[in-house]
């Protein structure tokens, strides 16, 4: 069994706040420390360290050969008698689950082009350092104060190696991500099911854009073809 940290506990100096998820491989805290910096406190799961333990610290290796603002910094490692861990820098702003569910938040196509352009460009960077992100979600992506874009969790994140872990699988991510924030002005007109391709307002370059990232049409090679799309995309709205 997992033994849970309390609220007021303290983990390297940090002294937990609550609970702000839970999942398969650990459970997530929001701590502060006495100079009122936040951080994220991953406590990873007995079973899981059992079973995977070197796969639960690529996100520790990747996090820290990274220096941008816009992914968490690595703080340090923790172990107690019960518990190990890691420690990350907290990223002020709001998830785009929340922007979502819970605001029903209406992108425009020029914000969601936006939106999309700065993941493109976060994307760039972990390609570059030979990284793979897996796990573009909109619980995973935040809009900060400054309306810069954040990319977190790397728990899924793995070093490229062409076979099994390749560029392709955040194109997907990044084209699922964007389809969501075309659903959220999307109004059903009638009750029959059809592909998104088919059901949103899409023009035709968007529509290629997006079943290219999804690999419904063959896919693009590289980065700059996805930006040349996207620009293109942009200069006919």
């Amino acid at each position: 069994m997992d033994k849970y940290y309390r609220v007021k506990e303290i983990v390297n100096g940090y002294s937990i706040l609550k609970i702000i998820g839970e999942g398969r491989y650990g459970i997530v805290y929001l701590a502060i420390n006495d100079k009122g910096e936040k951080c994220v406190i991953k406590q990873l799961k007995k079973e899981m360290l059992r079973q995977t333990r070197k796969k639960l610290f690529y996100e520790k290796q990747i996090l820290q050969g990274l220096d941008n603002p816009n992914f968490p910094k690595f703080i340090s490692k923790f172990k107690d008698k019960y518990r190990e861990g890691y420690i990350l820098e907290y990223i002020e702003g709001r998830v785009f689950e929340d922007l979502l569910a819970r605001d029903r938040y209406k992108f425009s196509k020029d914000e969601i082009y936006k939106v999309g352009s700065q993941l493109l460009e976060l994307i760039e960077v972990l390609h570059n350092n030979n990284i793979v992100h897996r796990d573009i979600r909109l619980p995973n992506v935040i809009l900060k104060k400054n309306k810069e874009i954040a990319l977190i969790d790397f728990g899924l994140a793995r070093i490229i190696d062409h076979k099994r872990y390749v560029k392709k699988m955040d194109y997907w991510f990044l084209g699922d991500f964007l389809i969501h924030l075309y659903y959220s002005s999307y109004e059903e007109t009638d009750s029959e099911e059809r592909p998104w391709y088919e059901e949103l307002d899409l023009n035709l370059e968007e529509k290629i854009f997006l079943r290219k990232l999804m690999g419904i049409d063959p896919s693009y090679k590289n980065i700059k073809e996805i930006k040349n799309q996207l620009e293109k995309i942009k200069n006919m709205n």
